[in-house]
Formats: C-alpha cells, sequence, structure tokens
C-alpha cells in the first residue's frame, strides 16, 4: 500500500472516528510511521489531526450577566 493511500485512509478513518481513543488512532499511526509506510509530516499532520477530532471541545460557559434592580 502506498503512503499516499495509506494517509488517505488514516483521515478518513480518524475524521469518522472509527476508533473509540485518540490512543488507538494514535497507536495505529506509530505502526504506519514505525515501518516507514508514512513520512514524519504526515504523521505529524495526523497525530494533531487525531487530537482535533477525538478531543471534545470545552463547553462554553455563559457569561454572568449584570442585571441592576
Amino acid at each position: 500500500m502506498s503512503n499516499t493511500i495509506i494517509v488517505t485512509l488514516m483521515t478518513s478513518l480518524i475524521h469518522k472516528q472509527f476508533y473509540a481513543t485518540q490512543d488507538e488512532a494514535v497507536s495505529k499511526l506509530d505502526v504506519y510511521y514505525a515501518m516507514n509506510r508514512i513520512s514524519e509530516e504526515d504523521y505529524a499532520a495526523l497525530v494533531m489531526m487525531a487530537g482535533n477530532v477525538y478531543t471534545p471541545p470545552e463547553p462554553e460557559v455563559p457569561e454572568e450577566t449584570n442585571i441592576s434592580k
């Protein structure tokens, strides 16, 4: 499998949250990187993507309103 196909596949799987956790996705990326199937740049980009996709956004804290009575 070429690195382009692997990067495309992993991008799709990460966006669809195919893996249960970010750690599972990164573990898969670790294997591809260790076996020289993806470049360092692709590895870094995919790890960052996984972090953004699997990390839930922080809940918005409503601003306190000053109501004068």
